[in-house]
């Protein structure tokens, strides 16, 4: 029916698609760089329109979630299977939180840190089964050229200290404050 329906979470449901026709669909929007069947980092972020597009942003937002999107499926493919619940990361340009960071099980909210763009870290926030604003640990920040590295040793630490069935937000706010640095 050409019918497609936009979610909350900036994601897109093309509806009424016959069964025979599903494949090509997938290869066609994969093809415009439009992923049916992403890796669990790429599902899983949401950013605002950041300096690109708003003038209220510090940073960038888009285009560093992407690269840090694609850094992450690598860095991380020998762990990817251990991710069996959602890990979602939220990228802000600015305090006003379009992307809903304080509900993200990593929220980055745009600001200057020491000289360059960067963000203030909240952790372990939730909606649904874990419903509440995340932590700020104590002077987390994390400059944008670092952000690959900081949610690489987060994700390890969540893998490595995570009780069995434990999702990321209930890690988080268990975790002790040197685990999230």
């Amino acid at each position: 029916s050409g019918r497609i329906r936009t979610t909350p979470q900036q994601k897109l449901v093309v509806l009424d698609v016959a069964a025979d026709q599903v494949d090509s669909l997938v290869a066609a929007l994969d093809r415009i760089g439009l992923q049916a069947r992403p890796s669990a980092f790429r599902r899983d972020t949401m950013a605002c329109t950041g300096l690109e597009f708003c003038k209220l942003a510090i940073v960038e937002t888009k285009s560093l979630a992407a690269a840090t999107i694609a850094d992450l499926e690598s860095r991380l493919a020998d762990v990817a299977s251990g991710l069996d619940t959602p890990i979602t990361l939220n990228v802000n340009g600015c305090p006003n939180s379009c992307a809903r960071i304080q509900v993200a099980d990593i929220g980055l909210k745009g600001q200057i840190v020491r000289g360059e763009a960067g963000f203030q870290v909240h952790i372990g926030g939730g909606l649904g089964l874990d419903a509440g604003f995340g932590r700020k640990p104590r002077g987390l920040k994390v400059t944008a050229k670092d952000l690959p590295d900081y949610v690489e040793r987060l994700v390890r630490r969540f893998l490595a200290g995570r009780e069995p069935g434990e999702r990321f937000a209930q890690w988080a706010l268990r975790a002790n404050e040197e685990e999230l640095q």
